[in-house]
């Protein structure tokens, strides 16, 4: 990760400073260009008059001229023989074919040195082979001042470019340690969220992946630990049941074991159920079939499923009717999936059963904007220390394994989600009739 920060980091500030320089060498050369044509410009007549006051004096009196002239202007000015050109005394002057060649033709030729920033005009006069040399006239080079300027200028470029590019990278870096610290399997590991803007989103998605493949791998454990312990307790009984059906010759005898693997069969079928219905949560939330029922009469039909096998419990179903409760059969409206509510009613109204004494209740409210549902018993109740993680699965309260507590720990887990998909919460309480009450709330409206 560093290695990327240095690529990055070097990448960016070698662009900028390339294009910069570039663009500050095209600029140069074309000022440079543009200086030159007006000197010529400029030097062009200073030769032009020179020759022809040369042409009028007499070859061996030209150069005293010159010298006398050469006063007035404020560079040096030179009258030299051709061959004098490039030799060491004149090295500056040197030419290529095609500048001798314009020089012959009667044309002014300018030379300029990069590193003395001097220029020189040389044309030839037209009547002798001598050459009138202008120069060497100073330019001017870049001043100590501009190159530190320069430098300041891209050592502040690279300075922000620095300021940018670190966050970036000190993010991706701790992304990279969470990471691999993942893979290593230490499942509780976090990237922090403490990081650069633009990697926000990123940190978000990869910790709320994070959270899922924790929870998945959680709840594989916690589903194959179950299985080893809890489907194994029926199939014993069942293996058990059987040996002694062979074994014994009284019929009354014999139907009684039938009866025990027909009931562990039960069991057996509800455990597997929920270990499948749970399962199928973890990988994705199943579709919802949102439709308008008349919530009453769904629970009164609930609850009449449970009035025959337990004829020891009064049951009652009780309604708000205008702030008012009544035990009368009112049409209550709202939006849920049927089968949804029901497997969720129904199991709460089975852990009602199991620990009531003698009642076991259940109150419908119609909030406006909600409708709750409630559901009492009398029993001994649940302790409040153990409110806060009931619906976790895999949670027993009633640890041991016997046939009446039943259950591996994901009933209310199951209820807690399907709840949830319906916009709603479930939460427990002390109910007014002595013991646990379970409440669920919704919105009566969830139809587009």
């Amino acid at each position: 990760m560093r290695s990327l920060f240095f690529r990055l980091y070097l990448l960016l500030t070698v662009a900028i400073v390339g294009l910069g320089w570039s663009i500050d060498q095209f600029i140069d050369s074309y000022d440079k260009q543009a200086s030159l044509t007006t000197d010529l410009d400029i030097h062009k007549g200073t030769l032009f008059l020179l020759n022809k006051e040369l042409k009028r004096q007499q070859e061996g009196e030209r150069l005293a001229y010159l010298n006398a002239v050469s006063s007035s202007f404020g560079y040096p000015v030179s009258l030299i023989n051709q061959e004098q050109l490039g030799t060491q005394a004149w090295q500056n002057l040197q030419m290529n074919e095609e500048q001798q060649h314009y020089l012959n033709m009667g044309g002014i030729v300018t030379l300029f040195n990069d590193i003395e920033g001097t220029s020189w005009f040389i044309q030839k006069l037209s009547d002798s082979h001598q050459v009138i040399v202008l120069g060497p006239i100073i330019n001017g080079t870049a001043s100590q001042p501009t190159a530190i300027y320069t430098m300041v200028f891209f050592g502040g470029l690279a300075f922000v470019v620095f300021l940018w590019v670190w966050p970036i990278s000190r993010s991706l870096m701790s992304l990279t340690k969470a990471a691999t610290a993942f893979g290593k399997g230490d499942f509780s590991v976090r990237a922090t969220t403490d990081i650069s803007r633009p990697l926000h989103e990123l940190i978000v998605r990869f910790n709320a992946m994070a959270d899922r493949i924790q929870r998945l791998i959680k709840s594989h454990k916690e589903l194959s630990h179950a299985v080893s312990h809890e489907l194994r307790t029926p199939i014993a009984r069942i293996r058990f049941a059987m040996e002694m059906v062979r074994d014994v010759k009284e019929e009354s005898a014999r139907q009684k074991y039938l009866d025990t693997m027909d009931e562990n069969i039960e069991e057996l079928d509800s455990l597997v159920d929920e270990l499948l219905t749970y399962a199928r949560f973890d990988r994705e939330d199943p579709k919802l079939t949102i439709e308008q029922h008349n919530l009453v009469n769904v629970i009164n039909n609930i609850v009449d499923k449970f009035r025959a096998p337990n004829a020891n419990l009064r049951f009652s179903v009780l309604c708000s009717d205008e702030g008012r409760i009544t035990d009368k059969n009112l049409s209550i409206l709202c939006d849920f999936d049927k089968d949804a509510i029901t497997r969720i009613v129904d199991n709460l109204i089975r852990n009602a059963v199991r620990y009531a004494n003698q009642d076991v209740q259940v109150v419908i409210l119609d909030e406006q904007q909600h409708v709750s549902v409630h559901i009492n018993d009398d029993g001994a109740g649940i302790p409040e220390e153990n409110w806060n993680n009931l619906f976790d699965p895999f949670v027993r309260l009633d640890q041991s394994r016997d046939r009446t507590s039943g259950g591996i720990g994901l009933g209310l887990a199951i209820v807690k989600r399907y709840i949830e998909l319906h916009k709603g919460n479930v939460s427990i309480g002390k109910s007014e009739i002595g013991g646990a009450s379970f409440k669920l709330q919704w919105p009566k409206q969830l139809q587009n």
